[in-house]
């Protein structure tokens, strides 16, 4: 949140900001999980039948389970060389 302000209202100010790319253990994860749409386990429609509270908890077991072995494989050391560049490259992030 940014809410410059004077204390006398009367007086005119005058503010530089700089804006900071900060990433955040958040930020990773989201890298983590955007590799995931290239897996069919995670691009199956959930077909609305099964959109109630019993079909979800299946789903989200499969899905879980699917992401648990999804990240499991991945190498950590080319998916770490890969989120240096993104660092350096991505324009914007917000969380």
């Amino acid at each position: 949140m940014h809410h410059p302000h004077t204390l006398d209202a009367r007086a005119r100010s005058i503010h530089l900001t700089f804006a900071i790319r900060e990433r955040t253990p958040l930020w990773v994860a989201e890298k983590l999980v955007d590799r995931a749409i290239e897996k069919d386990a995670f691009r199956r429609v959930i077909l609305p039948g099964d959109i109630t509270e019993q079909g979800l908890s299946a789903h989200v077991r499969d899905v879980r389970q699917a992401l648990i072995e999804h990240l499991a494989d991945l190498d950590v050391n080319d998916l770490a060389r890969s989120l240096y560049r993104t660092a350096l490259s991505e324009k914007e992030y917000t969380t």
